[in-house]
C-alpha cells in the first residue's frame, strides 16, 4: 500500500515542467512525441519516470 509520502512524491512530479529536447516545445500531458517537430519523447518520459521513482524509493527509505 503506497504512503502519503509516496503519494505526494507522484503528485509533485507531475507538474514539472516538461519541454521537448530538439525544440523546447511545453509537453502536454499524454504526449509521446513533441507536436511541434515530431521528436519521440520516449527515452525523456523513460528519465523521468526513473526519477519518479528513485524519488519514491527514497519516500519507502525513510
Amino acid at each position: 500500500m503506497a504512503t502519503e509520502e509516496q503519494i505526494f512524491r507522484v503528485i509533485t512530479s507531475l507538474a514539472e515542467i516538461k519541454s521537448c529536447g530538439r525544440c523546447g516545445t511545453r509537453l502536454r500531458w499524454g504526449d509521446f512525441e513533441c507536436p511541434h517537430c515530431g521528436a519521440d519523447l520516449d527515452d525523456q518520459l523513460r528519465l523521468w519516470a526513473q526519477r519518479v521513482v528513485d524519488t519514491i524509493n527514497q519516500a519507502s527509505n525513510q
